[in-house]
């Protein structure tokens, strides 16, 4: 074999992760040794003696359910960013289909209702000021002009309400939506438990394209 064989058929080195999530740690099977030696304690404190067969099965059904729910976790739930990809789970886009990484919500996150609704009378509580002596227009506030249009708000509305990337039906629990602008005029979120992080590794991959 020559030498421009060799390098040829050499194996292309990995690209380097920028950041990953592992969607869940193995250490979580700790609760089933955890739960065993409770259920042995009680035993012991109980003076019944020990039975085996309670805290055996205690270690084994609790074991084998976090181990399934650890390892959907650690498939479904799982994030990695390299130079050149971003996988969600088990979905995998190229950083070249992201055209832009929306800025987060100033708020947090987006708001579900007017919290003014909360405060306008209504005829029960009118008819309860009434009976204390009361006159309820002297409590009823000042009805407040509509918001002028938010731009900003709107953008974040609008992409809150784009599909997650990933195979599951929405941003995983305990993860954060991050706003992506995709080739095409699609929107969609990233997401993860980290999410400022994954937004400070992913922010420079998309902008330096500019």
């Amino acid at each position: 074999m020559t030498e421009h064989d060799q390098t040829d058929s050499a194996p292309e080195p990995a690209a380097e992760v920028l950041f990953a999530e592992q969607g869940a740690s193995w250490a979580w099977l700790l609760s089933g040794p955890a739960a065993a030696g409770a259920m042995l304690a009680i035993q012991l404190s109980s003076g019944m003696g020990v039975q085996w067969v309670v805290p055996i099965s205690f270690l084994v059904l609790v074991s084998g359910f976090v181990a399934l729910q650890v390892k959907a976790a650690r498939i479904h739930t799982s994030v990695e960013l390299t130079a050149t990809h971003l996988r969600q789970g088990t979905q995998t886009i190229g950083v070249e289909e992201i055209v832009k990484v929306y800025p987060a919500p100033v708020d947090g996150g987006r708001r579900h209702y007017d919290g003014r609704i909360l405060n306008r009378s209504n005829a029960l509580s009118n008819r309860a000021m009434k009976q204390a002596g009361l006159d309820p227009a002297e409590f009823a506030e000042e009805e407040a002009p509509p918001p002028a249009p938010d731009t900003d708000r709107a953008t974040v509305e609008r992409w809150q309400s784009s599909r997650a990337l990933g195979e599951l039906t929405g941003v995983p629990r305990g993860r954060t939506g991050i706003g992506l602008r995709l080739t095409g005029k699609r929107t969609a979120q990233a997401w993860a438990r980290n999410h400022a992080g994954l937004r400070a590794a992913l922010t420079p991959l998309v902008e330096g394209r500019r």
